[in-house]
């Protein structure tokens, strides 16, 4: 997958001193919206890292909702999959709304299929107030007439979307390339429109074991808690470090008493990073990989690893059947087999984390 010169220096960007980096303070409970709503004038994405219980999407679906209670602005709400929409939309998208919210904003709710209508609004509630998709049906969604052409004509209306719990747990079972169904779900919904202030996109989750294949799309891998403005993407990401007041609420939880370093509750990573290389220069490509047709990473002298940039060499090595490449087992193997003994080095953390995730989505089972 070649790089951009865009791409090139946020990873140079996230290699310094935390250049653009707005430290994040925060001495409140719960998580508010105020502060990030500053850069919606250039911003696209906004994207919450936050431990569990820190007000997130509570406080995305406040905004969306005073946003249709005071201008008429409707929403769209997605999940990972199915099943988890199936939750938020049964009886009557019950689910979808905290209980508190709901009184607060006298919401009365109905479902039909994937759209959700407010009945207490009298003519108002005739219209949709949000439409919950999942992203794990992209495929289907994208032959529905989702996007509605006419609906910017209106000078106060833009796009209101939250991707909640875009990080599936590590003992989740396999939801797909979630990075790849997260673009593909946005371009049915919101197609050709790229205005910052006609699209605001929010992503909420809580930072796991792994870092997000999401999160990569953006070049960023959580490290340092601040408050980070990628330029090339046109996203503000707030990851958050846990307030003491929020440490106080948690405290003698179940959650604090059985695993209070799970990375869920702390919203910490802590990353291995034995095994990049940094700034070691690179001399002799010997080998590409490719994983589908475009996303391709080279293999450097000392099984060094880096994000195809052009490179050529005699040696291709196709991860799946049925590409421009022939298609070799043992080669592939051999790929797999270097991965598990630890043996390939990378050049960058991010570099790192996008492989193992493609390795993990095409490793077969009991490989």
């Amino acid at each position: 997958m070649r790089m951009s010169k865009g791409e090139a220096r946020d990873y140079l960007e996230a290699e310094k001193a935390r250049r653009n980096v707005a430290k994040l303070k925060m001495d409140k409970e719960f998580y508010t919206l105020r502060s990030i709503l500053g850069y919606s004038n250039k911003a696209m994405f906004y994207i919450l890292l936050g431990g569990r219980d820190y007000g997130k999407s509570y406080s995305v679906m406040q905004y969306f909702l005073t946003q249709w209670i005071q201008k008429g602005i409707p929403f769209i709400w997605i999940r990972l999959n199915e099943a988890s929409t199936g939750k938020l939309l049964k009886n009557n998208a019950d689910k979808l709304v905290d209980p508190d919210l709901r009184r607060k904003f006298g919401l009365k709710l109905k479902a039909v299929g994937n759209d959700v209508y407010d009945v207490s609004r009298g003519e108002k509630g005739k219209k949709r107030m949000a439409m919950v998709l999942a992203l794990s049906t992209y495929y289907n969604d994208k032959g529905v007439a989702l996007f509605d052409n006419e609906f910017l004509k209106d000078l106060s209306m833009h796009y209101n979307i939250c991707c909640d719990e875009f990080q599936p747990e590590k003992d989740q079972r396999s939801q797909g390339d979630v990075a790849y169904q997260f673009v593909n779900q946005l371009e049915n919904v919101v197609r050709d429109v790229k205005e910052a202030g006609k699209v605001r996109v929010f992503l909420c989750a809580n930072c796991l074991e792994e870092a997000s294949d999401v999160l990569c799309l953006f070049n960023y891998i959580p490290e340092q808690f601040g408050r980070y403005w990628i330029a090339s993407k046109r996203a503000v990401i707030d990851y958050m470090e846990p307030t003491e007041k929020y440490v106080k609420r948690r405290a003698g939880t179940v959650a604090d008493i059985l695993m209070p370093k799970a990375s869920t509750f702390t919203n910490r990573i802590d990353i291995d990073k034995t095994l990049v290389t940094g700034k070691k220069r690179l001399t002799k490509p010997t080998a590409l990989i490719q994983f589908r047709k475009g996303e391709l990473y080279t293999v450097w002298d000392d099984n060094v690893i880096a994000e195809w940039n052009g490179e050529k060499s005699d040696v291709k090595i196709a991860m799946r059947p049925y590409q421009d490449w022939a298609f070799v087992p043992e080669l592939r193997d051999k790929v797999f087999n270097l991965f598990d003994t630890r043996c390939f080095l990378y050049k960058h953390v991010i570099t790192m984390k996008r492989f193992q995730s493609r390795m993990a989505q095409v490793k077969p089972r009991g490989k």
